[in-house]
């Protein structure tokens, strides 16, 4: 059967539902994290490890997953990494214990990154600069679908089906992309590092990126603007659910209104691209990336318009994402065509430790308002445009 092209439709849509899965399995789950903590007669901070931990997992996995498909090529590591996703997520729904729970989906994470990382090697192994960012955008427009989408059927899976139901879904989603992939994606590598496994190779290729400002400080960059988006992940279940008594069946419409936020930002960066280089696209996403965190933050502190309010302002948020993080990481991975595997594998454990600690700030602070979670939120957004202007502007100019 003909492998799908480069520049084909097909392609978007292949490389953004396997990017998907990493939204899936944190999205779906969150309208059932009050209900595992009730299952399992467990604390909320044992049940957010089911989350923490799974970020974790996937940042230690890109580490893996990236240098050994620049040794091995693309296309087999991530068949790989989708049987084991599936195989975990199948552990998941059948757990008997909070710490059979949270073991599996540190492999779940572990797994899932195969899909994010391989994905962004393929399209720079095809693309660079601004056809590269537009390529990005492309794929966070596909992606989207993820949190527009996961929030609702999550909720309706745990009210009708039980959360084990989410899990199920997970290997399906999984079995159905290893199918996709192994008949229509060819190797996208065309010449492969026989020593990117070996670990003086490892350090010298993690070293000449992270040794790079414009590979380092985009790479932050990007890690700060998702720790915000996974700030509210994190704390939004809890006090959309328990604070504001929304039903986990429609705490997914409020989600949604997020998922459209940044449906619109990717179209709208995309457009952008066609007229403006990315690095100026940046910069207006960052104003409004601090916009939005300005706005949840005095949304949380003061309360006024409730849940509605936080989202809405979320959703300025969300847009500003859009015009940043796809930017961010063609920057990033621009000045090393090389070693695209582990350039994505370092921007991914770098964005998703960043959210990683984000949520455990939101976790670890949370005194059952929603201020905890909107000063996270703020101290991001002020964060995101100050490494670009601390480590980026001189480069940039």
């Amino acid at each position: 059967m003909r492998k799908i092209k480069p520049e084909s439709g097909a392609l978007v849509v292949l490389l953004g539902a396997l990017t998907m899965i990493t939204a899936l399995a944190i999205d779906m789950s969150l309208p059932a994290l009050p209900t595992l903590a009730r299952d399992f007669a467990a604390t909320p901070d044992q049940v957010q490890l089911t989350l923490s931990l799974f970020v974790m997992g996937f940042a230690l996995g890109q580490l893996v997953f990236g240098p050994v498909s620049d040794r091995f090529g693309r296309r087999p590591v991530l068949l790989i990494g989708l049987a084991l996703y599936a195989a975990a997520a199948l552990a998941c729904a059948f757990s008997t214990s909070i710490g059979m729970l949270v073991a599996a989906r540190v492999v779940q994470g572990f797994a899932s990154c195969s899909g994010s990382v391989l994905g962004r090697a393929v399209v720079r192994d095809h693309f660079g600069g601004d056809r590269a960012a537009q390529m990005f955008s492309s794929l966070t427009a596909v992606f989207a679908a993820a949190p527009l989408l996961a929030p609702v059927i999550g909720g309706w899976f745990v009210v009708h089906l039980g959360w084990q139901a989410i899990f199920g879904f997970h290997a399906i989603w999984a079995l159905a992309l290893l199918a996709t992939t192994w008949i229509g994606l060819g190797e996208s590598l065309k010449l492969r590092d026989g020593q990117a496994i070996h670990l003086p190779r490892m350090l010298a290729n993690a070293r000449t990126f992270l040794s790079n400002p414009i590979c380092a400080g985009n790479a932050l960059v990007n890690g700060l603007c998702w720790a915000g988006i996974f700030a509210f992940l994190s704390g939004s279940p809890f006090i959309f659910i328990e604070l504001y008594g929304i039903s986990p069946d429609h705490f997914g419409y409020y989600f949604g209104l997020g998922a459209l936020a940044l449906i619109a930002g990717a179209l709208t960066n995309k457009r952008l691209l066609r007229r403006h280089h990315y690095k100026r696209v940046l910069k207006l996403g960052f104003a409004v990336v601090l916009a939005g965190g300005l706005l949840v933050f005095v949304t949380c502190l003061t309360g006024l318009g409730g849940v509605l309010a936080i989202m809405l302002s979320f959703v300025v948020y969300i847009f500003g994402q859009a015009l940043v993080m796809p930017n961010a990481l063609a920057a990033a991975m621009e000045p090393v065509p090389r070693m695209a595997g582990m350039a994505a594998g370092l921007m991914g454990m770098i964005q998703m430790g960043c959210g990683g600690i984000a949520g455990y700030a939101v976790n670890a602070l949370y005194d059952g308002t929603a201020l905890p979670m909107g000063g996270v939120i703020l101290a991001m957004a002020i964060g995101t445009p100050g490494i670009y202007w601390a480590v980026l502007r001189r480069r940039a100019a």
